[in-house]
């Protein structure tokens, strides 16, 4: 088996930055002479090749800085293309500060704009085709790294069940074990702890250990990692009581000293924090200056028309780590004292006719804009609950506060997911917070837009049967 590694291929790597090179020349070239056509005169400032080797020059240096991460054997797709709209997005500052600095006209704000779009799409288009290819490429045998599992312990078993997914590139060559039954049958055992050394020096093809010891003593811990370190094998060590906890485990340092934590966090640094909050500012003040006031016109006019009472209901949620905040919606029920501890249903009583369709399209959750501009809310987040609710599914629901790591939303992925509405049982409830936590431990500024995506695309094709 081939024991060279894709990921570390610095000839692949200058192919793909060959290849953006020319698609970079490609949409740069396109939307020039398009906008030649359409606005004669305005564009030929200094002329397209100069612009191409300004852009390419820009671009030479965020490509190594940022290089693809598609190569890697294991890595979600989502991330491919953020690491993409990243590139592109700094790629086209760099490049408009860089006209603005030189001593000649800069380009158009039209051509960067309409570039980054099309550059962005083929740069995507690209990476997914390659990623599809060497995933091809490994399924069929090759680029694969040889492993062997020493230990007893059951996370080697999921680890064996996921990475046998051929598209990796693992080979499982079997494992070493002193309990021939905590392995399935598919895993070839190779014999017990103690023959893993003539093992490896009679398969020196052998790339990668896993070991998780549980009984074996220090000694023979210690001498196989300083085998592996001498003889160029991957040794990875998989701590025994992260398995009573039955997830994964984040590793950090602090002087030195090594620790573990349930969940990454990405929107615990501060520049994460930083895009989200600058996103949610220029989103929320956009729509509140222009759509905004025309909507609440009109959705005031017939809220008056169908139900007395006021336009907006406001009501105390949970917000960030908890926090107490009044959540602004445009009212959809009959004035009723029973706001705050009950549930809408599908077919609730205390609901208006227009009530009912502003609940069916999201239009009642327009408002929440304000509470986005003040920071109590994000666009995309958790849901947040009433204070009722927080209290007793927080006794009830394991993990159930996680979802208070970060701002609530106006939208969020349980939503998208179709865990939304009336909780007539426990279990609804928990599968809204199960898709709360996965949306606190993988955050991304593209997650958000995908987010945002399917919620209107939800909205307008009626999948959301729950939206009552």
């Amino acid at each position: 088996m081939n024991r060279g590694n894709i990921e570390d291929s610095g000839i692949l790597k200058f192919l793909i930055g060959c290849s953006d090179a020319i698609l970079l020349t490609f949409s740069m070239t396109t939307i020039y002479h398009i906008l030649q056509i359409a606005t004669p005169g305005k564009v030929d400032a200094i002329g397209i090749w100069s612009i191409i080797v300004i852009a390419l020059l820009c671009y030479i240096p965020l490509f190594l800085l940022f290089p693809p991460i598609l190569l890697a054997r294991i890595v979600r797709s989502d991330r491919i293309v953020g690491r993409v709209i990243y590139l592109t997005v700094l790629h086209t500052i760099v490049m408009v500060f860089t006209f603005t600095m030189l001593p000649f006209p800069s380009i158009s704000k039209t051509l960067a704009v309409y570039f980054f779009l099309l550059f962005s799409v083929l740069l995507v288009t690209e990476r997914l085709l390659f990623r599809f290819l060497i995933k091809r490429h490994r399924s069929r045998g090759n680029n694969q790294r040889r492993v062997i599992f020493v230990g007893n312990s059951p996370d080697l078993v999921t680890l064996y069940k996921f990475i046998k997914n051929r598209t990796y590139g693992y080979h499982v060559a079997g494992v070493f074990s002193e309990d021939p039954a905590a392995y399935p049958p598919e895993m070839p055992r190779l014999g017990r702890i103690a023959d893993t050394f003539a093992y490896l020096k009679a398969h020196p093809e052998i790339t990668d250990l896993y070991c998780a010891f549980q009984k074996t003593g220090q000694s023979v811990f210690i001498e196989m990692y300083r085998y592996c370190e001498n003889n160029m094998i991957h040794f990875y060590a998989l701590p025994i009581y992260v398995s009573y906890l039955k997830r994964r485990m984040i590793l950090s340092e602090i002087d030195g000293v090594l620790m573990l934590s349930p969940r990454p966090e990405p929107l615990s640094e501060t520049g994460n924090r930083l895009i989200k909050r600058m996103f949610d500012i220029v989103v929320s003040l956009t729509f509140l200056l222009t759509l905004f006031p025309l909507i609440y016109i009109i959705v005031a006019i017939i809220i008056k028309i169908q139900s007395p009472g006021p336009v907006l209901f406001r009501q105390k949620r949970n917000g960030l780590r908890g926090r107490e905040f009044m959540c602004i919606k445009f009212r959809s029920m009959h004035v009723n004292n029973e706001a705050d501890t009950i549930q809408a249903t599908e077919n609730d009583p205390r609901k208006f006719r227009f009530g009912d369709l502003m609940r069916r399209t999201n239009i009642d959750e327009l408002p929440q804009f304000i509470n986005v501009l003040l920071g109590d809310m994000s666009i995309v987040g958790p849901r947040p609950h009433m204070v009722r609710h927080t209290e007793e599914y927080s006794h009830l629901i394991n993990k159930y506060m996680v979802r208070h790591w970060v701002n609530p939303g106006i939208t969020g992925w349980a939503q998208v997911q179709g865990f939304r509405g009336e909780t007539k049982e426990l279990h609804q409830m928990e599968n809204r917070v199960t898709a709360d936590i996965w949306y606190v431990e993988n955050w991304t500024l593209w997650l958000d837009l995908r987010i945002i995506w399917l919620t209107f695309w939800n909205t307008i094709t009626r999948k959301d049967k729950n939206a009552y």
